[in-house]
C-alpha cells in the first residue's frame, strides 16, 4: 500500500470507529415519562473512547462545523404542559477550584441592550464557563451550539438547548454524537482545553415531538487527568428553575454567526445582550427577550443577576428559536423554552452522571 493510500485508510478507519460507536439508549425513562412532555427522555451514553473523539475533532473539522439550524415554530403545535408541579430548584454559581476568580473590568459594565455587543473579557468568568459545543448530526455533518457550565453534583455538566443534542421528534434514534465542549472558545483558541462527553438527555416533549416548549438539554462531560472536573477548572453558573418566566436584568450569551439585521457576527466570538424576559402569553409559557443573536447562539445561557464581582449569575433560560422567514429573523424577539418541570427533570438526571 502506498503512503497516501495507507493514510487515507487510517483516516477512514478512525471516522468509522468514532461514528460507529453510537451512544446507547439509557433505560431511565419510566411509564410516567411517556405521558408528560416535560418528563425525562431516554438519554444516551457515550461509548466512544476519549482519544477517538479528540482525534476525530481535527482543527479543520471544527472550523468547518456549521451552527445548528434554529427550529421553526409549528403554529399548530399545542401547548400541553399544565402548570409546573415540581418543587422549584435553585443554586448559586461557583468559582474555579484552582483559584482563578472573576476579574472585574471597567470597560465592560453589562450595559448592552437588545443589540448584541462583543463580550471582550475572555480568560475570566463568566466567559470561561461559556463555550461552544461541537457534535455530529444524525445525517453525518458536523455542527456547533453554545452552552454553559452549570453548578451540578457531578461538577461536569453543561446546559444547552434540546435541539443541540437531538433532532427534535422521532424518538431515541435521533440523538447527535461525538460531543465535545470548548470553554471560552474565542476565535478558535482553546485556552481551557477540550472536554469529551459521557451522557446527554433532553425532555420527552423534545425527543418525541420536537415541541419547542421543551427545548432544553444538558450534557455530562468526562473529567481530565490534568484538570479534574470541568466545573473545578472553569467555575460554573447558578440556576433558578421553576420560578416563572418574568425576570429583570438578564444577560444572554452566545456565539452567533448571524442575527436580526446584523452582518458582523462570525460565530467565533462571544456576544451578549441585556434585557428583561417575559412570558409569551397567558397560554404560552415560552420566554421572550429582545436580542438580535440567531444561529450559533442556540443553547447559550440567559443569566439573571450576573455580577462581574463574582463572575456568575443564574441560568433562567437558554436560546431556543425566534420568528424567521426565508432564513432571516423577522423581529428582535429571541425565545427560550420555559425552564420549569422540563428543565428540572433534565437537570436532576444529567447532573448526577
Amino acid at each position: 500500500m502506498q503512503p497516501r493510500s495507507r493514510h487515507a485508510a487510517i483516516v477512514l478507519a478512525t471516522l468509522l470507529a468514532v461514528s460507529g460507536m453510537s451512544a446507547t439508549v439509557s433505560s431511565q425513562a419510566s411509564a410516567a415519562a411517556e405521558e408528560k412532555p416535560s418528563a425525562l427522555a431516554t438519554g444516551v451514553v457515550n461509548k466512544a473512547r476519549t482519544q477517538s473523539l479528540l482525534d476525530f475533532w481535527t482543527e479543520e473539522r471544527m472550523r468547518a462545523a456549521t451552527p445548528e439550524p434554529v427550529p421553526v415554530a409549528d403554529p399548530k403545535q399545542v401547548q400541553t404542559q399544565v402548570e409546573d408541579v415540581l418543587p422549584d430548584r435553585a443554586s448559586e454559581g461557583s468559582l474555579p477550584a484552582k483559584g482563578l476568580g472573576p476579574q472585574a473590568s471597567p470597560k465592560n459594565n453589562l450595559l448592552a441592550g437588545s443589540r448584541a455587543e462583543r463580550w471582550g473579557r475572555q480568560g475570566s468568568m463568566p466567559a470561561i464557563t461559556i463555550g461552544k459545543i461541537y457534535f455530529t448530526r444524525v445525517n453525518g455533518t458536523n455542527g456547533y451550539c453554545s452552552g454553559s457550565v452549570i453548578n451540578a453534583t457531578n461538577r461536569s455538566t453543561v446546559w444547552t438547548a434540546g435541539h443541540c443534542v437531538h433532532v427534535g421528534g422521532g424518538g431515541t434514534g435521533n440523538y447527535f454524537r461525538n460531543f465535545i465542549f470548548v470553554p471560552d472558545a474565542d476565535n478558535n483558541r482553546e485556552p481551557w482545553g477540550r472536554w469529551t462527553w459521557k451522557y446527554t438527555n433532553t425532555t420527552v416533549g423534545w425527543q418525541d415531538s420536537g415541541n419547542l416548549h421543551y427545548d432544553v438539554a444538558a450534557i455530562a462531560f468526562n473529567s481530565q487527568p490534568a484538570h479534574g472536573n470541568l466545573q473545578d477548572w472553569t467555575g460554573s453558573q447558578g440556576y433558578k428553575f421553576g420560578q416563572g418566566q418574568a425576570w429583570s436584568g438578564v444577560n444572554t450569551f452566545g456565539f452567533p454567526q448571524d442575527g436580526y439585521q446584523r452582518t458582523d457576527f462570525s460565530g467565533n466570538d462571544l456576544w451578549y445582550c441585556l434585557g428583561n424576559t417575559s412570558r409569551a402569553s397567558s397560554g404560552d409559557d415560552r420566554m421572550h427577550i429582545n436580542c438580535d443573536m440567531h444561529h450559533g447562539a442556540s443553547g447559550g445561557p440567559w443569566l439573571q443577576d450576573l455580577q462581574l464581582s463574582r463572575g456568575w449569575g443564574y441560568i433562567v433560560g437558554a436560546y431556543s428559536h425566534r420568528d424567521f422567514a426565508n432564513g432571516a429573523p423577522t423581529n428582535i424577539i429571541a425565545k427560550s423554552a420555559n425552564h420549569g418541570d422540563g428543565a428540572i427533570n433534565v437537570f436532576n438526571d444529567v447532573s448526577v452522571r
